[in-house]
């Protein structure tokens, strides 16, 4: 009875919470052995409030990135016909595999482009959407806000600072889930960064004493350390660059180098 009362607990906290769990050959709702009334008054409670989460306004977006299932106890996640619970289970998703694109959004749930649904705190972005490896990013969150810069990958931990929207972040070295790390150490929430456009818009050509973000995408294809400064290492693996790829060999990150480069 013990266990019965435990399951049925786990079941109504997260029909109330709206979480999604795969409890394999558990099976909820035995209404023939619920123990009193008691329990009829709070599976009403979470039904009512299952079915007030299920109608609460919904946005529609597209998500930049790719996604995951990444589920707290390894297991598959339910992709449904609907935004809930409540609606039918169309098959379950393996954990660590690729998703199909985000379209749409409605609460702590995401929809598929393949028109079906999944639980979104158990998906994470993929590595490469986070653009891991010293690629810059900035800010930039939905409403406009800053975003604060954590001393770890969670809301739980310490904001030591509030970036402004579209400012330029320290280049990220590492993430965890939709959390990344920058090279100062601090994290920052995944989803409200993005890429910088590429370097050489409107012709511009990076050279040794030039700074900033172009510089660093340079570094970040030459393969030296990242800081946005164009020193002597930058200009020396710019010219190993050049003598690879029979450019002109003269240091300097002009239109026919951008373009081998890939920028």
């Amino acid at each position: 009875m013990d266990a019965l009362t435990y399951t049925l607990a786990c079941a109504l906290q997260e029909e109330i919470e709206g979480i999604e769990y795969n409890f394999d050959g558990v099976e909820f709702f035995n209404w023939s052995r619920i123990p009193n009334a008691k329990w009829l008054g709070l599976l009403s409670v979470g039904i009512i409030s299952a079915s007030l989460m299920t109608a609460a306004p919904s946005f529609a977006q597209t998500m930049s990135g790719t996604r995951y299932v990444s589920t707290p106890n390894g297991g598959c996640l339910n992709a449904r016909t609907g935004p809930g619970l409540s609606y039918t289970a169309y098959k379950c998703v393996s954990n660590k595999a690729v998703l199909a694109p985000i379209v749409g959004q409605k609460g702590n749930w995401y929809k598929l482009s393949t028109g079906r649904w999944i639980y979104k705190p158990y998906t994470a972005l993929t590595p490469s959407s986070l653009s891991v490896g010293g690629t810059v990013r900035q800010v930039s969150t939905p409403k406009g806000d800053c975003l604060q810069a954590r001393v770890g990958p969670g809301t739980n931990y310490k904001s030591d600072m509030c970036v402004s929207n579209g400012a330029t972040l320290k280049p990220i070295i590492s993430s965890r889930g939709d959390w990344v790390q920058l090279s100062s150490s601090r994290w920052v929430y995944g989803p409200y960064t993005k890429g910088m456009s590429s370097v050489g818009v409107g012709g511009v050509s990076v050279k040794r004493g030039s700074t900033g973000l172009a510089v660093r995408q340079v570094q970040q294809k030459v393969g030296v350390s990242i800081d946005g400064v164009f020193g002597t290492k930058t200009e020396a693996a710019v010219k190993a660059f050049q003598t690879k790829n029979k450019l002109n060999v003269d240091g300097i990150v002009g239109p026919q180098t951008r373009k081998v480069m890939g920028l």
